[in-house]
């Protein structure tokens, strides 16, 4: 059960899911570092007291005054040596909150600390990419969909030019990086930014935000600050500069852990709630997707290069269809916001299978995030004639496609069509599984839905000689009843399942026991005659 997620304000969910968040990451993240030595990364705090010691006669006067003190002192070059030893860079790893964080998939993330934690958590995502911005001539770069862009403003210690550390650094920020401060500037008009680890100490953001606030007054999007067991002076000093505290329970002792569990329940959350919050374009997608997280769907992820998306949807789509399964593809889902990467997770978390035509630098990235979830032989790859399968997906089924349009390659098709069938023998005993299994847990409209998606995935199997794709569970029903499957006095109750059926996935009028019972029971009798082998070995099935 979720123990963190209500402590998060509705508004602010609902921002993460359209992926309106700027989560401004700072050095108490890398307090989560694991280091050999069993010693923790410091703070700026810290950091500062650390160079102060080693300054003759030098009265402690803040974090930013000893490190300026330390520069002036020893020069540059010996205050970013000493800022890395300090900062363990070459010991320090990524702690578990930085992989919580990092699977959440956002597309910009801002940091002001120094270190490389998330570049390589990031690095350890298989085909998750990551793009460093430290200068400004980076942000004329275009990201991809599946690239999250790190924004560090401070630099890092591999740029020692570009590293604000000092006095002078901080005074000449806004002067000498213009188009990054406009950058973050608009970054916090449009979207909410989420403080993490994040004390409010930095000059640099708080310049930036005061102008903001100066521009917009009362319009300012308000800002979050992620604390755990934070004390009232300090979520009044983060009101007072327009912050509310999310304040996480718990002991600040455990604050990875607990900082890595809420991450954990901020990603569950937005695969859960991506989709209902996403308009579905195809009526049969919609219809899977409107069945509970945990279900059993007949959906089989596509993956394919977007000039091929035609040939696909006609050659090969009805193939899926006549197997029982429902094929769809991201340009299916219009999603709030622009993480294409966290839409294309969750569909395919949803998915049973997958098809990759692994033959873009975009449709390997996809496989990538299908091989984390589903199974190796859920997968089929497709490699165009003379290409290669990639090394690291070796283990999954392949299929060769030729140059020249998929119509004309039968071979290739009937692989596939075997492929599709032997998928569905995989899926049909968790298909007619569900309905009881939900009719018990009284999600009566999930019951509906999933006992007509088994119905319909049983009648597509048995009347498998339609042409084209444009048939619809009526016509199905139509097309079973012409072949005698069908009598003429049930297909008067069936129409009124399907009835049943679709004001559920439209709207959200209730479903009451009986007629839920009814239906599931239905179903379930029509699928021993169909397929009495797979289907319910003759149990009714109560409320």
């Amino acid at each position: 059960m979720p123990k963190y997620i209500g402590h998060f304000p509705k508004p602010l969910l609902d921002d993460l899911v359209a992926g309106r968040w700027l989560p401004v990451v700072g050095a108490g993240m890398s307090r989560n570092a694991v280091v050999s030595s069993g010693k923790q990364v410091p703070l700026w705090d810290d950091l500062g007291r650390q160079l102060s010691t080693e300054l003759q006669d030098y009265p402690y006067a803040g974090a930013l005054d000893a490190i300026s003190a330390y520069a002036h002192e020893y020069g540059r070059p010996r205050l970013v040596e000493r800022v890395a030893e300090a900062l363990m860079i070459t010991d320090a790893r990524p702690g578990d909150p930085h992989r919580a964080f990092c699977s959440i998939l956002f597309d910009i993330v801002c940091t002001t600390n120094l270190d490389f934690l998330l570049e390589r958590q990031y690095e350890s995502l298989p085909h998750r990419h990551y793009r460093p911005v430290i200068d400004e001539d980076n942000l004329v770069v275009n990201a991809g969909d599946e690239t999250t862009l790190l924004l560090k403003l401070h630099g890092d210690v591999h740029h020692p030019t570009r590293l604000v550390l000092t006095e002078e650094d901080y005074d000449g920020f806004l002067d000498r990086y213009p188009l990054l401060a406009t950058y973050l500037a608009n970054l916090l008009i449009t979207r909410t930014a989420v403080l993490i680890g994040y004390s409010l100490d930095d000059p640099d953001f708080r310049q930036v935000w005061h102008v903001v606030g100066e521009r917009l007054g009362r319009a300012r999007r308000l800002a979050y600050a992620i604390l755990v067991d934070a004390k009232p002076t300090e979520i009044a000093r983060f009101a007072r500069r327009g912050v509310k505290v999310i304040n996480v329970p718990g002991s600040r002792s455990r604050y990875s852990q607990i900082l890595a569990a809420v991450f954990d329940e901020l990603r569950e959350y937005v695969q859960t709630n991506l989709l209902d919050a996403s308009h579905v374009t195809e009526e049969e997608p919609l219809t899977e997707f409107s069945l509970p997280k945990d279900a059993a769907t007949r959906l089989c992820f596509f993956a394919v290069p977007l000039a091929l998306q035609p040939q696909y949807r006609d050659q090969v789509f009805p193939l899926a269809e006549r197997a029982g399964l429902v094929p769809v593809t991201s340009d299916d889902v219009i999603s709030p916001g622009e993480n294409y990467a966290a839409k294309t997770d969750a569909m395919i978390r949803r998915a049973v299978a997958a098809v990759v035509d692994a033959t873009t630098h975009m449709t390997l990235v996809e496989m990538g995030m299908i091989s984390n979830v589903l199974q190796p032989e859920r997968i089929a790859v497709i490699v165009a004639e003379g290409g290669a399968l990639p090394s690291d997906i070796a283990a999954v089924p392949a299929f060769m496609r030729g140059r020249g349009p998929i119509a004309e390659q039968s071979q290739f098709l009937a692989q596939l069509d075997t492929w599709f069938r032997q998928v569905s023998v995989w899926i049909t005993p968790a298909l007619a599984h569900e309905p009881r299994r939900l009719l018990s847990a009284r999600e009566y409209r999930a019951a509906v839905v999933s006992a007509m998606t088994y119905f319909e995935s049983l009648l597509r199997q048995n009347v498998r000689d339609l042409p084209g794709r444009a048939f619809s569970l009526g016509q199905l029903v139509e097309a079973a009843a012409q072949r005698g499957i069908f009598f003429a006095a049930e297909q008067k109750v069936i129409r009124d399942w399907i009835r049943v059926r679709n004001s559920v996935v439209h709207s959200v009028e209730e479903v009451s026991k009986s007629k839920a019972t009814e239906i599931v029971n239905g179903v379930l009798s029509v699928a021993e005659r169909l397929s009495p082998s797979e289907a319910t070995n003759g149990v009714k099935t109560g409320g």
